[in-house]
């Protein structure tokens, strides 16, 4: 039997106790917004993780959820470094609404995919080095944000400190949909644009009023002009209000944007053309906010090496890892930033991320766990 083949059977012994941990992790709601949930999964997981032999901080945060960091392993040198985050997209209640089930080979529950099943991962990984089954060629650090849905504004420097003294990062978000990595991501940004009118009475003196709905109207078609195809650049309006009352010319309006970008290049581009917006109305006002809350991963020749000796891992196990892109943002892309080479999307295959229909596949939990482990014993770096 060949090592990958040993591990995958250590960690197929294992499937009860993992589906366990999973249903109490997605039994904990932790929407990002809820401090008190983010750190109820951070208080069950450093458990689980001292109890697998881990050593683990948990680094507090006072308005967001705690960050928590686990290392495992050799001692000493830069590790390999594991990412991953604690908080879901689900509000409270949701756990009650929806609570965890299996059915055949699915596992079902808010979180269940985006992520909490890469935590489980971690707490495997750990075990198996306890135990001497697994052992990885460099010390393992795994990090989780509590944050990550809204960009990681609290943890964000935790995680590049932990990067830059990192030989490479894993990170555990969802796969492609083929089960293949990440080695890709866009950049996303913010665009928010006011526009201050003048109040009038839509009946009496409506030439008086300088209406902003209207202007807004104009302002949105030009920001959507800024959308190309060909670069893949893309820009929606997902937030959108304004006016007081039905017979009042609207004295205000707002626009917020979603926008995501292949490069730093056509961030800038679109950066500028924002920020150079004119009102259509002489009288009307703009207030235009531009923000790049991820920068792009961008596929480097780096990236590209730590994804080919993985490919050669995965075959190992019988599958053919893929590569691909994707326009969701992750904490892996402030780590690509900084030139710290990474793979994302290694965590279970699954599908509905962020819907009601997030599943998971629990019969490959443990195909994922001798890869990882494959990887972290063979892979010194990129």
């Amino acid at each position: 039997m060949s090592r990958a083949r040993e591990l995958l059977a250590y960690f197929e012994a294992r499937g009860d106790r993992s589906l366990d941990l999973l249903g109490r992790l997605v039994a904990i709601d932790s929407p990002t917004s809820d401090k008190g949930g983010v750190d109820r999964v951070v208080a069950l997981l450093a458990a689980e993780l001292r109890e697998a032999g881990a050593s683990v901080d948990i680094l507090r945060q006072e308005r967001a959820g705690d960050v928590l960091r686990a290392a495992f392993g050799s001692q000493g040198g830069r590790p390999a470094m594991l990412l991953g985050h604690l908080d879901t997209v689900w509000p409270d209640g949701e756990a009650a609404r929806r609570p965890f089930r299996v059915e055949g080979s699915w596992a079902f529950g808010p979180g269940v995919f985006d992520m909490k099943v890469g935590l489980v991962l971690c707490v495997l990984l750990a075990r198996a080095a306890r135990e001497n089954v697994l052992r990885p060629c460099l010390p393992v650090v795994c990090l989780f944000s509590g944050d990550e849905e809204t960009g990681s504004p609290a943890s964000r420097a935790h995680i590049e400190a932990e990067a830059r003294g990192s030989r490479y990062v894993l990170g555990l978000e969802p796969s492609n949909p083929d089960g293949g990595a990440k080695t890709e991501r866009k950049g996303v940004g913010r665009v928010v644009v006011e526009v201050q009118g003048v109040a009038a009475h839509a009946g009496i003196d409506p030439e008086k009023g300088v209406n902003a709905i209207e202007e807004l109207a104009a302002q949105v078609l030009a920001v959507k002009l800024l959308e190309s195809g060909p670069a893949g650049t893309t820009l929606h309006a997902g937030l959108i209000g304004g006016g007081v009352a039905k017979n009042v010319i609207a004295p205000k309006a707002r626009a917020e944007f979603d926008v995501r970008v292949p490069s730093l290049a056509e961030w800038r581009r679109v950066e500028t053309a924002v920020l150079n917006l004119r009102p259509r109305h002489p009288k009307a006002r703009l207030h235009v906010e531009a923000a790049l809350t991820h920068p792009p991963m961008v596929r480097t020749e780096a990236i590209a090496s730590l994804y080919g000796k993985a490919r050669r891992v995965a075959g190992e196990l019988g599958f053919d890892l893929r590569e691909g892109s994707t326009g969701g943002g992750s904490d892996g892309s402030y780590c690509a930033a900084l030139g710290v080479p990474i793979l994302d999307g290694l965590g279970v295959e699954g599908e509905g991320a962020h819907a009601v229909s997030e599943r998971v596949r629990t019969d490959r939990i443990a195909w994922r766990a001798a890869f990882l482990g494959s990887l972290l014993e063979q892979v010194e770096g990129a």
